[in-house]
């Protein structure tokens, strides 16, 4: 009964939609995000220390496209008026 579980779970998330693509820096952000939380919670130091490089090589992609967004006049997810 396990292995109808576990085959109807993974049905279920394989017929998912993706995501729609986000603009701006805030997909890169996200990802940032996600390796700075593997950064708080490793117990492996090396681990942690390669997560919050990994976090801070998104952060910055993010902040370089939301600065030429920005640069080009256009609108970006996360620009507020």
């Amino acid at each position: 009964m396990t292995s109808t579980n576990n085959d109807t779970a993974a049905v279920v998330t394989s017929a998912a939609p993706a995501p729609l693509p986000r603009s701006g820096g805030a997909w890169s952000r996200d990802l940032g995000d996600q390796y700075s939380k593997l950064a708080r919670t490793s117990t492996d130091p090396q681990q942690a220390e390669a997560n919050a490089a990994e976090a801070r090589t998104y952060y910055d992609i993010a902040d370089r496209m939301d600065r030429a967004i920005s640069d080009t006049g256009q609108p970006g997810e996360e620009r507020k008026p």
